[in-house]
């Protein structure tokens, strides 16, 4: 289940995002964000398999980073949490602090993904006329 209150911050950030930058700079901002979330999200089992903590703590810090942009808070404290674990010698937990980032991204992806479907559509219909 996504976090209600990411969604809802998500939603006024977005619009904020629409006022200060326009609609094409968010959409591509978006479009990245959406792109490089989901590309480290696939990869941090395989650095947590590889032990390759330092790899792994800035994956989770980047994930975290672009979050914040979005006002997707809650997301943005689970790789925290991932991160910091990465930098402690032995962290049992980390398996656990991944699956459960992964599984909060899994949650909110279809509804980003949504807000960036609507954006693109908007923009191109907000674009000069042909005629």
């Amino acid at each position: 289940m996504p976090s209600t209150d990411d969604i809802a911050r998500f939603g006024r950030r977005v619009q904020d995002l629409l006022q200060e930058i326009g609609p094409a700079d968010l959409v591509e901002i978006l479009d990245a964000y959406l792109i490089d979330t989901r590309g480290r999200m696939e990869r941090l089992p395989c650095l947590l398999s590889d032990r390759d903590c330092p790899h792994l703590a800035r994956c989770a810090h980047s994930i975290q980073g672009g979050s914040s942009i979005f006002g997707l808070l809650d997301l943005e404290r689970a790789a925290l949490e991932v991160e910091l674990a990465a930098g402690l010698p032995e962290s049992p937990d980390l398996f656990r602090l991944i699956a459960a980032l992964r599984d909060r991204y899994a949650d909110l992806e279809p509804t980003l993904q949504a807000a960036h479907a609507t954006l693109v559509a908007s923009h191109r219909g907000s674009g000069p006329s042909a005629a």
